[in-house]
């Protein structure tokens, strides 16, 4: 089958389906989709609330629990250990299909009754304000992570310890507002960086070690400002550069932004991948369009933040843990195959149109199923009457689809829609991708939730916090503290926060200054020093001898000699930006 163009039926652009997706979709036996790969992704992460946590009450037990889904949406909520108890029944809930109605506003109904956990958590002990994790031992505001110990303000981490403030970070200890790093000891304040120890302020360095305000550095210790110093002399200038002053703090970040649009970035963030486009990947092959997968993925599109084995995989956001032959799924996997259409599918086979079903086979329509097979809107069939009735429902949603007050149709091979989520935009990720105004989100069909009425009696603002560390004592973790946004910002400001025991006790060891906004601020700005997730098709910025800019200028005598490169690529470096972005060969000559 030949290339096709198509226009998305959300954004109204147009978008490409190449052979090798026909293929793809004729092997999972679904058409071809009507929204563009940037539509899909927006539309499952609306399905998707990491970090905006409430109170409300356990259905069941009366207990006052923290979960992800608002006091005022309508659905049933259990505690977590009391919907993973044998106290209730899923199949009570089940009914028979109604062909007078739609598919998804069936969905709907029996979505607003059956039980849902307060959150998405297994294996935790002390950590009960974290979701999305796995493995968590005393921690605290930690989001879709796992296996992580004594730590707080976290996203996308997995196997760290003692640390503070990290987005995207595998193997760390002892690190504090890390952004992309990979086996880090004790290293603060840096970004895309590897098998680093003992170090502050770094940019893309790998196998250093006792380095401070460096970039684009391969195993080099004591190097001050990309300058090799004495052992003696370096750890004299450490402590002449005291950043436990809030005030040097700032300016220390605003220097290291200067170096990063001084020297060389590599069109993106590969390790050991073979033809694959994206950014941030590790050991992927045959991946186009992905971002933030790790360990042994192939043959995937569209997927981001995944991996641990992942095989013919489109349009997945937070899938992995050894499973294939998936679409259209977000948070799913473990063991799991031909997975469509989901959220939270684990160890589950030919699953369609399901949200959080663990252990299941052969079920289409159905919530909070475990250990079930031949299911359908959680009524239990036999295999003959399951593999009738399908069929005839997947005709029925093509027939008579759901459309949604924009006129947006869905039938069969659309995921759910996001105007039937439990979750407001703006209290999803997609904000996080795609930031949106009130005014902007209701427009585009979405449903907006206006911040809670906050009756925090500040006590210390932030611009009143002391300048340095040393003049703080632990009286500190008494004070609500204001944020420095006060809420005028679309960062989903807190507009207070505390300071607790532990993060007090980091700092003071660490000799760092006290923050001065809330944690779901300091996620907001680490996530700004990072790329979107798109692809822009861009040339070498190399230019022969230096770079296009003439800023870098080059070390050593490249493949094409004085001439420009010709080379091209695709990259998360949008044109506009400032940053001197060069390709594999002339990057690979300069720093590895």
């Amino acid at each position: 089958m030949n290339q096709e163009k198509r226009r998305c039926q959300n954004c109204k652009e147009d978008f490409v389906i190449e052979p090798e997706d026909f293929q793809f979709y004729e092997k999972i036996q679904v058409p071809p989709p009507t929204f563009c790969p940037w539509c899909r992704l927006i539309r499952q992460t609306t399905w998707r609330n990491e970090r905006s946590l409430y109170r409300r009450r356990c259905a069941l037990t009366g207990k006052d629990i923290i979960t992800i889904f608002n006091p005022d949406t309508p659905v049933v909520v259990y505690d977590r250990d009391a919907w993973w108890s044998d106290a209730w029944d899923p199949l009570e809930f089940g009914g028979d299909y109604d062909f007078s109605k739609t598919f998804f506003s069936q969905f709907q109904d029996i979505f607003k009754v059956v039980p849902l956990p307060a959150l998405f958590n297994s294996f935790c002990v002390n950590s009960p304000y974290s979701n999305h994790v796995a493995y968590l031992k005393n921690c605290y505001l930690v989001f879709a992570s796992w296996k992580c110990e004594d730590t707080a303000y976290a996203t996308q981490i997995s196997e760290c310890k003692n640390c503070f403030d990290l987005t995207t970070v595998t193997h760390c200890e002892l690190g504090y507002d890390l952004l992309r790093g990979i086996k880090l000891y004790n290293v603060i304040f840096s970004d895309n960086c590897e098998n680093c120890t003992d170090s502050a302020f770094l940019y893309d360095c790998k196998g250093c070690s006792n380095c401070f305000g460096c970039v684009s550095l391969r195993n080099k210790s004591y190097y001050f400002f990309n300058q090799p110093l004495a052992k003696e002399e370096y750890k004299k200038r450490i402590k002449e550069f005291d950043i436990g002053s809030y005030k040097k703090l700032e300016e220390m970040w605003k220097k290291i932004e200067e170096m990063k649009l001084k020297t060389i970035h590599r069109f993106a963030t590969f390790s050991n991948v073979k033809n694959s486009t994206g950014d941030f990947l590790s050991e992927a092959d045959n991946c186009k369009h992905c971002f933030g997968l790790r360990k042994e993925v192939k043959d995937c599109k569209y997927c981001v933040n995944g991996g641990y084995g992942m095989y013919e995989i489109y349009d997945n956001y937070g899938a992995g843990g050894n499973c294939e032959l998936s679409y259209e799924c977000i948070d799913a996997g473990l063991n799991s195959s031909r997975f469509l259409f989901g959220v939270v599918l684990y160890e589950c086979h030919h699953v369609q149109y399901s949200y959080n079903c663990h252990n299941c086979h052969n079920v289409f329509g159905c919530i909070g199923l475990r250990n079930k097979e031949y299911c359908i809107l959680n009524k239990q069939y036999t295999k003959e009457e399951y593999e009738e009735l399908v069929p005839k429902i997947i005709q029925h949603m093509n027939e008579t689809p759901y459309i949604d007050k924009l006129g947006r149709i869905y039938k069969y091979g659309e995921f759910f829609p996001s105007e039937l989520s439990p979750f407001a935009y703006n209290e999803t990720i997609a904000q996080e991708y795609s930031p949106l105004t009130k005014e902007e989100t209701e427009k585009q069909g979405y449903s907006w939730k206006d911040p809670d009425v906050r009756d925090y009696k500040i006590t210390l603002k932030a611009d009143d916090l002391p300048d340095h560390i040393k003049d703080v004592d632990d009286s500190v973790l008494n004070e609500i503290i204001g944020c420095a946004h006060q809420g005028e910002c679309r960062e989903q400001c807190t507009t207070a926060f505390r300071i607790i025991r532990e993060e007090f006790d980091f700092y003071k060891r660490a000799n760092l200054p006290l923050p001065r906004l809330c944690p779901n601020c300091r996620h907001y700005a680490r996530l700004k020093r990072q790329n979107l997730i798109k692809l822009w098709n861009r040339k070498c910025q190399c230019f022969g001898l230096t770079s296009e800019n003439n800023i870098y200028k080059n070390t050593v005598t490249h493949f094409h000699g004085s001439d420009k490169c010709s080379n091209s690529f695709e990259t998360s470096y949008a044109p506009e930006r400032k940053e001197i972005v060069y390709c594999e060969a002339c990057y690979n000559a300069e720093v590895v």
